[in-house]
C-alpha cells in the first residue's frame, strides 16, 4: 500500500473513520486533530502521515486508546514524545519546551554555515533592501529553501519573524544583498545555539 499514490489518503480515511466510530470528533480547525471527551477528561490525537501523537488528562484513557489502536492496526509505541518533525519536546516542572536546535544545526551544516562567525543581532539595523538593486542570485531555489527553513524555525524562535518576513518578500527575484542579509540571519542563529 505504501507505494501507491493514493496510500496516504486511504490511510487517513481508514484511521479517521475508525477514530470517529470510537467516539472521537474531528476538529474544525485541523482535519488531522481528533478529540474525545471521557469521564476523566479528554484524549487528543494528532496524526501526521503515519505518526500519531496521543495526549490527554488521563493515563488510563491514553493506555486504553493505545490498546484499542494496537488491536486494529499494526503499531509501535515509541513512548513519551521527545522529537517530532524537527522539533525537540522537553517536559519539565516549569512546563513543556519546544526546541529546534538539532534542526537549526542540520540546516546550518546543509548550507555551509557551520564555520561562520556568529553575530549578536538577527538583522542589521537600518538595513535598506530594494527589490531591484544588486546582482541576481544564481540559485533562486536555494534562496527559497533557506527562507522556507527559516520560516519553519520561527515556530520556536519568534524573534526571527521580522528578518525572515523581510527576506521572504524577495523570493521571486532574490539578489545578492538579500542573500547577504539572509546569511546574516543564519549567523545570528549560530550565535543562539
Amino acid at each position: 500500500m505504501y507505494s501507491l499514490k493514493q496510500a496516504p489518503r486511504a490511510w487517513s480515511n481508514k484511521i479517521g473513520q475508525y477514530l470517529v466510530t470510537s467516539g472521537f470528533q474531528t476538529s474544525n480547525a485541523n482535519f488531522s486533530l481528533y478529540v474525545k471527551k471521557t469521564d476523566h477528561g479528554i484524549v487528543v490525537i494528532v496524526i501526521y502521515v503515519d505518526d500519531l501523537i496521543i495526549t490527554g488528562d488521563s493515563d488510563v484513557d491514553i493506555f486504553d486508546l493505545k490498546k484499542l489502536l494496537k488491536q486494529k492496526f499494526e503499531m509501535k509505541d515509541l513512548g513519551k514524545l521527545r522529537y517530532f518533525f524537527g522539533i525537540e519536546v522537553i517536559k519539565s516542572l516549569k512546563g513543556i519546551w519546544l526546541l529546534q536546535r538539532q534542526y537549526a544545526l542540520n540546516k546550518l551544516f546543509e548550507y555551509g554555515m557551520m564555520g561562520c562567525k556568529p553575530i549578536l543581532i538577527p538583522l542589521e539595523q537600518n538595513v535598506k533592501l530594494s527589490p531591484d538593486e544588486g546582482d541576481l542570485v544564481e540559485d533562486t531555489t536555494m534562496y527559497r529553501h533557506i527562507v522556507g527553513n527559516l520560516i519553519y524555525m520561527t515556530i520556536t524562535r519568534p524573534y526571527l519573524i521580522y528578518g525572515v518576513g523581510t527576506m521572504s518578500q524577495f523570493m521571486q527575484t532574490p539578489r545578492k544583498p538579500h542573500l547577504d542579509a539572509m546569511r546574516h540571519i543564519q549567523r545570528y542563529i549560530k550565535h543562539t545555539l
